[in-house]
């Protein structure tokens, strides 16, 4: 999936606020939204213009540097933005998903991998392919019936196969004319 907006548009966004044009004033011209502004423009000042361009791969974090971030939040009583400011970590959203994993989790779902869950019974799906389930007696009777009717029509195949090999070369001799 590409990226939404390019690094060009938003190094010229973040120098026209510099420049003094409010977040809301270039939020109408360029119809995007002012904290997303916002955010490139903190990010700008901090990173330079890496901090706008979009990471190739993702920062992983130990499960204990994310606590010691959000305990660092709580004791001194800051915002998202400003834990993220404090610790240099790229999207203040990040830490806020700490939080709400921390809230109903705990510290192991800190630890936990990141990405989306795996699903409920999948790997019982797994099991279930892998072991063949026993026949029933009809079902044997039929297996059977079914591999006879198979091999005679192999035998079938491999006789008209040999027939028209036969054909063939009888033709073939047919068609060469004899050399004196």
């Amino acid at each position: 999936m590409g990226e939404k907006y390019n690094k060009e548009l938003k190094i010229r966004i973040v120098r026209e606020h510099s420049r003094g044009y409010s977040t809301k004033f270039l939020s109408d011209k360029f119809d995007i939204a002012h904290a997303t502004i916002k955010t490139w423009c903190r990010q700008y000042h901090m990173y330079g213009e890496a901090g706008i361009e979009k990471s190739l791969s993702k920062t992983k974090y130990s499960g204990e540097f994310k606590r010691s971030v959000l305990n660092y939040k709580q004791l001194n009583k800051m915002s998202y933005a400003e834990t993220a400011i404090h610790f240099s970590i790229k999207h203040s959203s990040t830490i806020a998903n700490w939080q709400k994993i921390y809230d109903t989790k705990g510290f192991n779902g800190l630890n936990g991998s990141q990405g989306r869950p795996k699903k409920e019974g999948a790997s019982d799906m797994v099991n279930k392919k892998r072991q063949p389930r026993k026949l029933t007696q009809s079902e044997l009777e039929e297996l059977i019936v079914l591999r006879e009717k198979n091999q005679l029509l192999e035998a079938e195949l491999a006789y008209l196969k040999k027939l028209d090999a036969l054909i063939q070369k009888k033709s073939l001799t047919k068609k060469k004319p004899k050399s004196f």
